[in-house]
């Protein structure tokens, strides 16, 4: 299975799959060399002894861009607090290799499609392959669809003789496909999508956004479908969640010229869910700045076309 998987990387992302694609013009340098750190906030408030359980870590990473629309990228996690229950597995306490990929972009603007092809390390613990697709119908609505082939690794260590270096072989297909709306002058996009998570199970869900010059407002809402595992903490199974995200672009704003560019990471996120159980709806993270508000495919539509004006 691994040599099949290693084959497919290679078709799919290491040759080009035609020579119709074209290269999407930026303003970001070919062989420029992005370096860049955040932190990731995790807190919960479920045991009563404490106010909360609380996790933070470094995230320090880097991206090269190659030209043509090929990028390397990779990311680190650094556990600076590690406290509470809630975080009690060991894994919390390694220095982690978080994420190592290559992926290329490829647009086929004669047909208005676009499509971007990713291997390697994913976030959250998932490697394989993963396969975005976008297609602007028109100014208000944007097609989209994901597809991805991987498996559980993990590499990491605590420097007291605990580590794990594993690439495991539970592979999933998982995908989900989904429509986008977005409405102006309001600056407010609606996201519907639905699909097959890397737990196996279904769900569905609806985002409503509301775009500012550098922060967005999310709210969502999730309904999942098929045999529900129990909450880790309560032991209940809940078919629904809800929540809300604030996803703020931190600067410089304007992209550099210079070949090597030290930064802060793109973003900061405030996510809150009412009724996580860290199984239900679970994917995996293919950049390591992804985030709700940016597309992971550049495609000149709705945010993206009223930021470039």
């Amino acid at each position: 299975m691994k040599r099949r998987l290693i084959r497919l990387i290679c078709l799919l992302v290491l040759v080009p799959l035609s020579r119709q694609a074209t290269a999407q013009q930026t303003t970001v340098p070919a062989r420029q060399m992005e370096l860049f750190c955040g932190a990731t906030l995790g807190y919960a408030d479920t045991n009563w002894l404490r106010l909360y359980d609380v996790q933070i870590n470094a995230t320090p990473g880097l991206r090269w861009h190659l030209g043509h629309d090929w990028s390397i990228a990779a990311q680190g996690l650094v556990p600076i607090v590690s406290d509470g229950l809630t975080f009690r597995d060991i894994t919390n306490k390694y220095w982690r290799f978080n994420m190592a990929t290559v992926s290329r972009q490829l647009h086929f603007n004669s047909a208005n499609q676009h499509l971007r092809l990713t291997a390697g390390l994913f976030g959250d613990e998932r490697y394989g392959v993963d396969v975005r697709w976008a297609w602007p119908v028109n100014d208000w609505l944007l097609l989209n669809a994901q597809a991805g082939l991987t498996a559980s690794w993990m590499v990491g260590t605590d420097f007291k003789g605990s580590y794990d270096a594993d690439l495991y072989s539970d592979y999933k297909v998982t995908g989900q496909v989904g429509a986008d709306v977005y409405l102006q002058p309001q600056h407010i996009e609606f996201r519907l999508s639905g699909g097959r998570y890397t737990g196996g199970d279904y769900g569905s869900q609806l985002d409503m956004m509301r775009h500012f010059n550098h922060i967005t407002l999310l709210a969502f809402a999730q309904l999942r479908f098929g045999e529900l595992e129990a909450n880790l903490y309560d032991k209940k199974k809940y078919r629904t969640n809800g929540g809300f995200k604030i996803i703020w672009m931190l600067p410089p704003y304007k992209k550099s010229s210079r070949k090597v560019v030290v930064r802060p990471a793109s973003n900061f996120l405030l996510s809150h869910n009412t009724r996580a159980d860290g199984q239900s709806m679970q994917t995996y993270r293919i950049d390591p700045e992804e985030n709700s508000r940016e597309r992971l495919v550049d495609v000149d539509w709705g945010l993206r076309k009223e930021v470039s004006r």
